[in-house]
C-alpha cells in the first residue's frame, strides 16, 4: 500500500470497547479515514449514535457488508471473544487488514487458522495488546537489559466486574474463562514481552467468588522461563481498590511499573502519565492503532503481531488445564507453530 494514501477504516463491534479504539482512528486522520461502523441490527441505535459521534462515512448493520466492501483496507474487530476465528477469517480472505480486540483467540486452534489465513493472504492481524504502547511500559522494555539475568517479574492486575457488562461474559466457553479471558491477556502479554525468554512451564489456580458468571473471576499463576527467570501473575475482577501494578527485579537493578504509564527504575521515577478511563480511548490505544497503519502502510510485522499474540493463547490455555488438573503444564507442545 501507497505511504501517501490514506488507509480506509471500519470498526465491526459497537460494544462498550468500541469508544476505546474509534478515538484512536480519528486520531489518526493523516493516515486513515473512518469508513464504517458495524454492528447487529439489534445494535442499530448504538451503531448510528457512535457512527455520528465519530465522523464516520456511515453505519451499517451487517458484518458481511463490512467484510465484501471494496471501499474499506482494514477493519477494527471489537467482538466477543468467541467469534474472533470466524470474523478474521472472513476479512482477511477479502482482502482486509485486521486490528483484533484481546485475545487473539479463545483456543490455539482458532488461533492457527486465524494465523494461516492472514498469511496466505498477505493481510496484517495484529493484536491489540494495548498495554505495550504506553510511554511507560515501553521505557521499560527498553530498560529490562539494565536489570540483567535472570529476572523475577510479579504482576497484579485487579479491578471491579461490578455486573456483567455484557451478555457474553455470563459464559465461560465464550468469554475464554472469564478473568483469564478478559485481563489475562494483559498481564501474560506483557510477562512475556517484558521477560522476552521462551516460557517453560506454567502452574495456575483460578476460583469463583461471585455467581454472576460460569467462569472464573480470580486466577493465578506461575510461569517459569528458559532463562531461569519467574514470572507470577494474579488476575482479579473483585478488587474494590484497583490495582495494576509490576515489580521486576534483576541482578542489577528493579524496575516498578504502575498502570502501564508510571515507571520507577531502581528509586527514580522516569516517566508519568495521567491516570485516565480507558473506554474513552488514550495514548495507548493512540499509539496502538498508529502501529497498525505504519505496518501497513510499510508491509512490515506490527509489534503485537498475531504470531507472538499465539504464545498469549498458548499460556492460557495451559493455564486452564493446570487449574483443570492442579498440575503445572510444560508448555513445548502448546507453543510449537505450525508452519
Amino acid at each position: 500500500m501507497s505511504e501517501n494514501k490514506k488507509l480506509r477504516v471500519a470498526l465491526i463491534g459497537p460494544g462498550r470497547i468500541a469508544t476505546a479504539h474509534l478515538p484512536a482512528i480519528v486520531s489518526a486522520s493523516n493516515s486513515a479515514t473512518l469508513v464504517a461502523v458495524a454492528g447487529l441490527p439489534h445494535e442499530k441505535e448504538r451503531t448510528l449514535d457512535l457512527a455520528t459521534q465519530y465522523g464516520a462515512e456511515r453505519a451499517v448493520h451487517d458484518a458481511e457488508a463490512v467484510i465484501l466492501a471494496d471501499d474499506i483496507d482494514a477493519v477494527v474487530l471489537t467482538v466477543p471473544n468467541h467469534v474472533h476465528a470466524s470474523l478474521t477469517t472472513a476479512l482477511v480472505e477479502n482482502g482486509k487488514h485486521v486490528l483484533i480486540e484481546k485475545p487473539l483467540a479463545t483456543s490455539l486452534a482458532d488461533a492457527d487458522i486465524m494465523i494461516d489465513a492472514a498469511r496466505s493472504h498477505d493481510r496484517v492481524l495484529m493484536v491489540g495488546h494495548c498495554r505495550r504502547f504506553f510511554e511507560g511500559a515501553q521505557t521499560a522494555k527498553r530498560s529490562v537489559p539494565d536489570l540483567g539475568r535472570p529476572l523475577t517479574l510479579s504482576h497484579t492486575l485487579g479491578v471491579f466486574a461490578e455486573h456483567v457488562a455484557t451478555e457474553w461474559w455470563k459464559s465461560a466457553s465464550n468469554a475464554g474463562g472469564l478473568a483469564l479471558g478478559l485481563n489475562g491477556p494483559h498481564v501474560i502479554d506483557t510477562m512475556l514481552w517484558l521477560i522476552g525468554s521462551r516460557p517453560t512451564r506454567v502452574y495456575a489456580q483460578t476460583r469463583r467468588l461471585r455467581d454472576l458468571w460460569e467462569g472464573e473471576d480470580e486466577a493465578m499463576m506461575m510461569v517459569e522461563f528458559e532463562d531461569g527467570s519467574l514470572a507470577s501473575g494474579h488476575i482479579s475482577l473483585n478488587t474494590r481498590v484497583p490495582v495494576n501494578d509490576r515489580l521486576i527485579n534483576g541482578p542489577k537493578g528493579s524496575m516498578r511499573l504502575t498502570d502501564d504509564r508510571n515507571l520507577w527504575l531502581n528509586n527514580t521515577q522516569t516517566v508519568t502519565e495521567e491516570l485516565t478511563p480507558y473506554i474513552n480511548g488514550d495514548s495507548s490505544f493512540n499509539n496502538q492503532f498508529r502501529e497498525f497503519v505504519d505496518a501497513i502502510r510499510k508491509g512490515r510485522v506490527p509489534q503485537s503481531s498475531a504470531e507472538e499474540a499465539r504464545s498469549v493463547v498458548a499460556l492460557m490455555e495451559a493455564a486452564h488445564v493446570s487449574q483443570a488438573t492442579g498440575q503445572p503444564v510444560d508448555l513445548g507442545a502448546y507453543l510449537t507453530t505450525r508452519t
